[in-house]
């Protein structure tokens, strides 16, 4: 019997093997692919280390560790100032892939027109470049209990762009990131830890009168993934919206690798209640105007060709993520 490898599995024995040929130590840890706390600063690409450390640490923003994690640093007799260990986190590929967009006109242009050919320049997003990470919007539009922590608990956007198009329009670019995930058993996301039902929280935006959804049910939406991207396109209605924003209009951008297929195109498990046949196809046909999401590549996102500057940094994207 031939047993077909899924994506995740592919790509984590490529990730074992990768950080085992770059950290021989890391051949006694299990798994081998989450590098130890001492070297989880080196899961940044090395162009893009510093800077990336220095804006998560300047917007309080969290990096997503998973418990066994946290546990591990807890035990240490110094803090360790990195993100996760893991090498297929998410958040760490949109670090890796993003930031040099967030520090470069030229790039961020190109990337932005990559994701929007009608975009004629990127705007500073309020904090000093071109890209924000872990963004969650100058106001509670959702009104999300809990600390405006970004990158903790409430909704947020793994990466935000804000661009002017041909026509003058500005627009707001939401850029959500997948790796490995897969959400295989479609887990239901009605209620919260407390108990709390989050259908009742989101209820009075999901049927608005000029709610970016179509009519139907509430609790039809909230299976993974589609949950999070109610939560992410109401938050983008939302600040449109907002008269104190300068945006008009907004594009939500998901980026997942092509090989992904189990999260490209498994639908049904995930949300019974919803139709189509591929991610993009079933998300779209929740929306009033499907043509505002679309699912890309990571190597749709960034350009085979980027300034002399970054040459470094795009044969190390390559060589780690195949981008």
């Amino acid at each position: 019997m031939i047993t077909v490898m899924t994506y995740r599995q592919r790509e984590l024995a490529r990730l074992t093997e990768l950080a085992i040929e770059r950290w021989p130590a890391q051949g006694a840890r299990r798994p081998p692919y989450v590098l130890a706390p001492e070297l989880a600063r080196d899961n940044l690409l090395a162009g893009v280390r510093e800077s990336a450390l220095d804006y998560f640490d300047q917007h309080q923003i969290r990096w997503w560790l998973r418990t066994a994690e946290e546990a591990e640093r807890a035990a240490l007799a110094a803090p360790v100032r990195a993100p996760t260990g893991h090498l297929n986190s998410s958040q760490v590929a949109c670090v890796n892939h993003l930031e040099p967009a967030r520090l470069d006109n030229e790039l961020a242009l190109a990337v932005a027109r990559r994701l929007d050919p009608r975009v004629r320049e990127v705007r500073d997003t309020g904090e000093g470049g071109f890209v924000a990470f872990e963004w969650i919007g100058d106001k509670s539009y959702l009104n999300e209990r809990g600390a405006r922590t970004r990158g903790a608990r409430l909704t947020s956007i793994d990466a935000i762009m804000r661009v002017t198009l041909d026509d003058d329009t500005p627009m707001l670019i939401l850029i959500e990131w997948k790796y490995t995930e897969t959400y295989e058993k479609g887990r239901e996301m009605r209620y919260a830890d407390d108990g709390t039902d989050r259908v009742e929280r989101y209820r009075k935006l999901i049927e608005a009168e000029d709610s970016p959804l179509l009519p139907g049910a509430p609790e039809r939406l909230f299976y993974e993934p589609y949950e999070q991207l109610m939560r992410q396109t109401l938050l983008a209605a939302a600040v449109a919206a907002d008269s104190e924003t300068p945006e008009l209009t907004w594009v939500h951008v998901h980026v997942i690798p092509g090989e992904n297929l189990e999260l490209r195109t498994r639908v049904k498990q995930a949300v019974p209640l919803l139709e189509g046949n591929t991610l993009d196809e079933t998300w779209q046909g929740a929306l009033r105007a499907p043509e505002r999401y679309r699912v890309v590549t990571p190597s749709d996102v960034v350009p085979a060709s980027v300034p002399t500057s970054w040459a470094g940094w795009r044969r190390c994207l390559s060589g780690r993520y195949l981008t």
